[in-house]
């Protein structure tokens, strides 16, 4: 092999040191095996030869075979024990050089056979100058020798086949190590292959853990204060008819954020839809109350298209059974798709109606445009990527609004004739009670004289107050904000007792309505600290209440200890909040407020018991059933967490999440999940982990599957 040639492999580890020496390239790979098979076989070779001189009289080529031998075996045993070898390489070619030429002396031709394994020897022994300086040694010595005991002819003989040895030997140490290159390089590249894969599955999987991250980010951090965005206008409404100029604003921010919601939920959800994961959350959807809002929205694009849009409602309201967002993003999607294909000064009509199917009754909402669909991709209308025409089109409208409308029990429809196209969306009518319009239309549950007494106490004017509200939960401060005039209340919120606290410092409120258990900075503490800052300023003390899911004695003794003025437990009734405002007992309130049996219009009717909810449904205020889709979601994320926390023996974790959901769940109404909450809050301090488990897992599968029905009136 070439001297020149680098070498392929990387250099030897320290405990490769001691047979650096030895052959380089493909001998150098696999050096130890071979000098290891090479000492034993010469010395099986050389053993009987050695003992056989001895036997003859040989003394002095016995002793010179021994001690060859002598310097392989000690050289071999001190590699296989990862040694420095103890004989040089020259004392063994002395040693060889020695023995061969008494041999040949003394024996002639039997002396020169055993030149040619030793070329060999010193051929894989060595590095290749070295091994072709001693071998060509070995050759000078022999031709001589051989010239005085077989004469020119023998001996140019011996010298042309010697010489052949070591030209073989090198054009084979060539080939082989071409051939050990050729597959040390591929082994290289397959190396450098299989790592780029290992990269790379490493940054798929590390795509993936974003993904969820950013999708847990967007629906918690943004989809949330979304949907409490766009539910902002419709209480606003609820209070009082705005103006025109108002309607408007209203209008354009509650448009807006079902748009936002929309993008979002398509983004994140579409790739659950598509894996069959998705889990449906079906609510009482008003089709024609969505089809309004987005012909709204879509108005000035139409006007300035000169395309009319001819909208046909039911005198009745009509409600689907399915989910409001993805309806609106179908809808959305839709109409918007049937007024770009439509040519200029042509109609798009809307039609809601009530279908008869070989299933059923169905909602059925048809949208027709003037032009047909190209039969080039009819038959591939509703494929993913599918597009025709459309600048910038993805080829997802079609595709995403079936797969919505197949997630809600239904089917989505296309059909081309007579120069028009019609889509058309069915879904399953719902068939529990129909949302009430508002909070005052939905059923008191108490006698008409209690409610009579009720209504007057809450017709008596609140005096003007500014109230701080204090919850890390935002749905629970929409609910309380909700039970608030305001005017002339003055309400602010806080998300933990330390920003409540700076709220304080900023401006002393009149009322504080303080949840105990929250993040950075708890009720307790906050009440304590509130406390000690208004002492400090000289300022009136604040009206706190404590405001949590617990409702024991120990708990309410602890709030009144901290410096609460009373103890008031989630839910609590509008009477409730009202009576706390006006400093009035509200446990009076609330034992007037129990439910007790209706009476019919007439003065001695019998008494009629409040309808329970059907089994697997829970009765909700009408004026928060918008809230509940995200809601619920938001709940079942939570469970989950508890889950998650007990498979890892994070108590603490389960307790203060138990705890949040038992609140929050009860403000809305769903009472037995609260219940459960608190019995896993309770067991979360020393019960036996795989029950706490189990109960959390009930939990997510009892929050999965109740389905919020408005309260009928």
């Amino acid at each position: 092999m070439q001297e020149d040639l680098p070498s392929r492999w990387p250099p030897a580890d320290k405990e490769d040191k001691p047979v650096r020496e030895f052959a380089q390239g493909f001998a150098d790979a696999h050096r130890q095996k071979i000098f290891l098979g090479l000492s034993i076989a010469g010395t099986v070779l050389l053993g009987p030869f050695t003992v056989n001189n001895f036997i003859q009289g040989r003394v002095v080529l016995g002793i010179a075979t021994s001690v060859f031998m002598a310097c392989l075996l000690t050289n071999a045993l001190a590699i296989a024990r990862g040694r420095v070898p103890l004989v040089p390489v020259w004392a063994m070619f002395v040693a060889s050089m020695f023995g061969l030429a008494t041999a040949i002396h003394d024996n002639g031709l039997i002396g020169i056979f055993w030149v040619y394994p030793g070329i060999l020897l010193f051929h894989f022994m060595l590095p290749v100058r070295q091994a072709n300086i001693f071998n060509v040694a070995m050759v000078a010595m022999t031709v001589p020798l051989a010239w005085m005991h077989l004469g020119p002819a023998l001996t140019a003989r011996v010298a042309v086949t010697l010489t052949l040895v070591v030209v073989f030997a090198n054009l084979y140490s060539r080939i082989a190590d071409a051939q050990h290159a050729k597959e040390s390089e591929q082994r290289e590249r397959l190396d450098a292959l299989i790592r780029q894969l290992e990269d790379q599955n490493k940054a798929l999987r590390e795509a993936f853990r974003l993904r969820e991250e950013v999708e847990r980010i967007a629906r918690h951090d943004l989809k949330t204060p979304l949907a409490s965005i766009a539910s902002i206008p419709r209480l606003l409404r609820e209070r009082r008819p705005p103006d025109p100029v108002e309607d408007e604003l209203l209008g354009t921010v509650e448009r807006a954020a079902l748009r936002v919601l929309s993008m979002v939920n398509l983004s994140l959800d579409l790739y659950r839809m598509e894996a069959g994961s998705y889990r449906l959350r079906a609510q009482a959807v008003d089709l024609a109350g969505l089809v309004n809002t987005v012909a709204r929205e879509l108005h000035p694009h139409a006007r300035s298209k000169k395309v009319r849009l001819v909208i046909e409602l039911p005198p009745e309201p009509l409600y689907a059974k399915g989910e409001e967002l993805l309806c609106y993003s179908t809808i959305a999607n839709l109409l918007k798709n049937a007024l770009e294909a439509s040519p200029e000064g042509s109609d798009v009509r809307v039609k809601l109606r009530l279908a008869p199917g070989a299933g059923g009754e169905s909602v059925a909402l048809d949208i027709t445009n003037a032009g047909e669909v190209p039969r080039e991709v009819r038959d591939r209308f509703f494929e993913k990527y599918a597009t025709h025409g459309k600048r910038g089109g993805t080829g997802l409208g079609a595709y995403s609004a079936r797969l919505m409308a197949q997630v809600q029990r239904g089917d989505l429809v296309m059909s081309a004739r007579h120069g028009t196209t019609t889509l058309s969306l069915r879904l399953p009518p719902w068939r529990a009670p129909l949302p009430a319009p508002s909070l005052e239309s939905a059923a008191t549950g108490m006698p008409r004289a209690q409610v009579q007494a009720q209504a007057a106490n809450a017709a008596q004017p609140l005096p003007e107050l500014s109230v701080l509200l204090v919850d890390d939960d935002e749905y629970n401060i929409v609910v309380l904000k909700n039970l608030l005039p305001s005017p002339p209340l003055a309400v602010r919120t806080a998300v933990n007792g330390r920003d409540a606290l700076d709220l304080v410092r900023a401006s002393r409120p009149d009322v504080i309505f303080l949840d105990l258990q929250m993040p950075i900075m708890g009720g307790l503490e906050a009440a304590r600290e509130i406390r000690a800052l208004q002492k400090e300023r000289g300022e009136a003390p604040s009206f706190m209440a404590a405001f949590s899911a617990h409702d024991d004695e120990a708990t309410r003794q602890e709030c009144l200890d901290a410096g609460f003025d009373l103890y008031l437990a989630k839910p609590a009734s509008r009477e409730e909040v009202l009576a706390v405002l006006r400093r009035e007992d509200p446990s009076v309130v609330h034992a007037v407020s129990a439910p007790v049996p209706l009476l019919a219009s007439g003065e001695g009717a019998p008494p009629q018991a409040i309808p329970l909810a059907p089994p697997g449904r829970v009765w909700v205020e009408p004026g928060l059933m918008h809230l509940m889709p995200e809601f619920l979601s938001s709940r079942r994320k939570l469970a989950e967490t508890l889950v998650s926390a007990a498979r890892d023996g994070e108590r603490e974790t389960v307790r203060v999440t138990a705890h949040k959901l038992a609140g929050s769940l009860a403000m809305y109404g769903f009472k037995e999940a609260s219940r459960v909450s608190l019995e896993v809050e309770a067991a979360a301090h020393d019960g036996d982990l795989a029950q706490l488990r189990s109960r959390c897992e009930a939990l997510v599968e009892m929050i999965t599957k109740v389905e919020p029905v408005a309260r009928p009136a």
